[in-house]
């Protein structure tokens, strides 16, 4: 039996996040650190650094980061305050990239290691009120994308989840209830993460991109 894989995962106190680690928990060859904002805020340096240092003393190098934490803040560029805008950036861009720089070393020194990523489709898809949300999304999938070609040669894997409408907190209540019947479910992408999980030691081929979107369409 090969030795579990230590999987990190952000923003894992609701939605999707907890799905993953609640879903993982099930299997035997998986040990998860999972964190959330309030232990690990993903827009400061030191506190990842920090974060990262206790999962490794605690379990042993990284060998899967999920990148899920996320903001959702939604305006016309017009109405949409500066504040706003940097603090969508600093947590859905420059989140992910502290957590990457993070587990970076070590998977290169190992050669082996997956980074996956919880983004949206709103990376490639054009909506209303979605100005920050999705320049934050489109950006961090320009990073990852080129993040897998830098890597791909040193044993590690990058894929993009690109994931439609699913009924998390990033929706108010009201739109969760009207569109109930349409949206995904949080455990519906924890399934599917953990199908690429599974991949992990597969030599030969890597799943790179995926898009996961409601049967009837986006909202």
């Amino acid at each position: 039996m090969h030795k579990p894989l230590h999987v990190w995962i952000t923003g894992a106190s609701r939605g999707i996040g907890k799905a993953i680690a609640e879903m993982g928990r099930e299997q035997e060859n998986v040990i998860i650190s999972a964190t959330t904002r309030a232990e690990c805020d993903v827009t400061h340096p030191a506190s990842v650094a920090a974060a990262h240092a206790h999962m490794v003393a605690q379990h042993g190098p990284v060998d899967v980061l999920v990148n899920n934490a996320g903001v959702g803040i939604f305006a016309d560029l017009a109405t949409l305050s500066t504040r706003s805008f940097d603090e969508t950036m600093a947590v859905n861009l420059r989140g992910p990239f502290l957590c990457i720089k993070s587990v970076l070393p070590l998977m290169l020194e190992r050669k082996r290691g997956m980074i996956l990523t919880i983004n949206s489709v709103s990376a490639v898809t054009t909506f209303t009120g979605c100005t920050a949300y999705g320049a934050s999304k489109a950006g961090l999938l320009a990073l990852t994308r080129s993040l897998r070609e830098e890597v791909r040669q040193h044993g590690i894997r990058v894929t993009d989840l690109l994931v439609g409408a699913t009924s998390t907190e990033i929706w108010d209540q009201a739109a969760r209830t009207e569109h109930a019947a349409r949206m995904m479910l949080s455990s519906d992408i924890a399934g599917h993460v953990w199908t690429i999980v599974r991949t992990f030691d597969d030599p030969r081929s890597m799943i790179e991109e995926i898009i996961i979107r409601p049967q009837h369409g986006d909202l």
